[in-house]
């Protein structure tokens, strides 16, 4: 049982820090995405009003 664990946990490891980075990336994307967004969006409403 041993042997199977010590062979199954760096797999395990690197899954989890690529979901990770993937996560982080994706996270990363989305809020640059707003940002950008954002000041088209406020001189929009800003020359309607």
């Amino acid at each position: 049982m041993n042997d199977v664990l010590s062979a199954l946990i760096p797999p395990a490891v690197v899954a989890v820090v690529v979901i990770v980075a993937v996560v982080k990336l994706v996270r990363s994307e989305a809020a640059a995405r707003r940002r950008a967004d954002e000041p088209a969006e406020k001189s929009s409403e800003a020359s309607s009003g």
